[in-house]
């Protein structure tokens, strides 16, 4: 891969710069499952292993960003694919809390923070699933929040309720994408949120240009949109 950012990108800092976090004492992580997943399982085709593993350096650089630069303390990892994104959360602020929502279809539960258990909702992305995250208090709409959408959607299936998604983070956030569909798809999905530069980008060099970059990419577009607030803020990595 060619090691080259846009003019316009910005420093990366988080992405290159590893934090060193202490846990407080007492208090232990919050991490809140919606559904069982193998995450030991590693993929015997050597293609779908390079895949994961992209898609988790790239999940890694999103959750790095977040987590040092955009002050992000909640994350929800909506139906993500690939293992340890949980992970990888802890390592950049062992004191955030990360809800995990099982993919569509899937059986899971609703899990609370004091282990008693409630019916997950329906739906990719349910007005009522993300009402029972924010009254159930697994999730503080009133504060900043990154949403992890990255089951990567093709061209005949965007992500839905993304609108309600934007206007319940009444707290602001970040919402990751990847997709399998034509760019102009992609862009348009993201919807009320609006992309950072630089936009969608290969998954496998994101967030550089894809026109800075000279290898080969997956074939799998990504990107992370901020919550749209009239007046507010940067769409650039800072």
């Amino acid at each position: 891969m060619t090691d080259v950012r846009g003019p316009e990108a910005g420093p990366l800092a988080a992405v290159f710069r590893r934090r060193t976090s202490f846990r407080k004492p007492g208090r232990g992580p919050r991490v809140v499952d919606l559904g069982d997943r193998d995450r030991t399982h590693v993929p015997n085709d050597p293609a779908l292993a390079e895949h994961v593993r992209l898609h988790q350096a790239f999940l890694g650089r999103v959750v790095d960003y977040l987590s040092a630069d955009a002050g992000i303390r909640q994350f929800v990892d909506w139906g993500g694919p690939v293992p340890g994104t949980t992970e990888r959360v802890r390592r950049a602020d062992p004191d955030a809390t990360v809800v995990r929502i099982a993919p569509e279809g899937a059986a899971g539960i609703l899990a609370s923070p004091d282990d008693s258990a409630v019916p997950s909702g329906d739906g990719v992305c349910s007005e009522t699933l993300l009402r029972r995250l924010h009254t159930g208090g697994l999730v503080d709409l009133d504060e900043p929040l990154a949403v992890l959408m990255t089951r990567t959607f093709g061209a005949d299936s965007p992500p839905t309720g993304l609108d309600t998604l934007s206007r319940l983070m009444r707290g602001g956030g970040y919402l990751a994408l990847t997709s399998t569909a034509p760019r102009a798809d992609v862009e348009r999905a993201f919807g009320p949120f609006l992309p950072l530069e630089p936009g969608v980008a290969d998954l496998t060099w994101w967030p550089y240009p894809d026109e800075d970059v000279t290898a080969r990419g997956s074939g799998v577009l990504a990107g992370l949109g901020r919550v749209s607030r009239r007046g507010g803020g940067t769409t650039r990595w800072r």
